[in-house]
């Protein structure tokens, strides 16, 4: 593994110290519903099992869970219910299974909220993220709590000796509707304007899928002017719609959303002797 510590510095600020010399991998996805029976599980598996041969930091961005199954829930149908969480204990049924299906890889896990488990909070008065959390780190991994949006701060040295430099990453959840014709890429421009430190901005919720590097210039301390770049990054979905014969996301219109998410690998390199910020950003599908 490549990280040194994870050191949580306010309740959505993390700081990942990376060892001298390396570079971070990270697989970033959202939008799982992994109790959804349009989850496909098997390319969720497929690249936690890369991640965990690329010894990569995992961050999921909420919607780890689908949870609407619940009693009194306006969106439940059984229809969208897997049979196995058919119980009268369904939130615990869910959870259970989610921790023995994510404990099977050896990876860091950072576990953001998303809207379908902050609903469940508010209707159900428990917080499925942090059991979630819990249940993994009995097993043994590593596992941090993030919030529906926040801050990763990932700490470098290009050597043992030379000074830590820091590339910020900003993640939210997201917000909105599905956004079919503009695909959600109309937040870019507020979401830097709104987070100018940012490096990276991860979003999720509408379940687009997008990379979108936009070159910014900026003014060093020592008055030089830098050319870099923001990542914007929009990281899919996990859940298929299906054939589109009928139901809710039918009738409003949604496309099947291209699955999985993005790797992104984050270090430093130098060019001449400037040391620059060195981000690589592929797809995961």
């Amino acid at each position: 593994m490549d990280i040194l510590k994870v050191t949580q510095k306010q309740r959505n600020i993390h700081v990942v110290t990376v060892k001298p010399k390396h570079t971070i991998k990270t697989l970033q996805i959202s939008d799982i519903h992994f109790d959804s029976v349009k989850c496909d599980r098997a390319l969720l598996k497929r690249h936690l099992k890369q991640a965990e041969e690329k010894q990569a930091f995992v961050v999921m961005n909420g919607d780890i869970f689908d949870v609407m199954g619940c009693a009194n829930d306006p969106r439940s149908s059984y229809s969208q219910i897997r049979s196995e969480y058919l119980v009268t204990h369904y939130l615990d049924a869910v959870v259970e299974d989610a921790i023995n299906f994510f404990s099977k890889f050896n990876v860091t896990y950072f576990i953001g909220r998303g809207n379908h488990e902050t609903n469940i909070y508010k209707r159900q008065h428990t917080d499925v993220t942090r059991r979630l959390c819990d249940g993994l780190k009995a097993k043994g991994l590593e596992v941090y709590d993030g919030g529906y949006s926040g801050w990763i701060v990932y700490q470098l040295q290009l050597s043992e000796k030379s000074g830590r430099n820091s590339i910020k990453q900003f993640y939210h959840h997201g917000y909105g509707g599905n956004a079919s014709r503009s695909k959600g890429a109309l937040k870019v421009d507020i979401n830097m304007k709104n987070h100018p430190d940012a490096d990276i901005i991860t979003t999720g919720h509408d379940h687009q899928k997008w990379f979108f590097p936009i070159s910014i210039q900026r003014l060093s301390h020592e008055f030089k002017i830098r050319e870099e770049t923001v990542y914007n990054i929009d990281t899919g979905s996990y859940k298929y719609l299906g054939d589109g014969y009928a139901g809710w996301a039918t009738e409003k219109g949604f496309n099947n959303p291209t699955l999985g998410g993005w790797w992104i690998d984050i270090g430093l390199k130098k060019r001449k002797t400037i040391l620059t910020k060195n981000i690589e950003v592929y797809e995961a599908r």
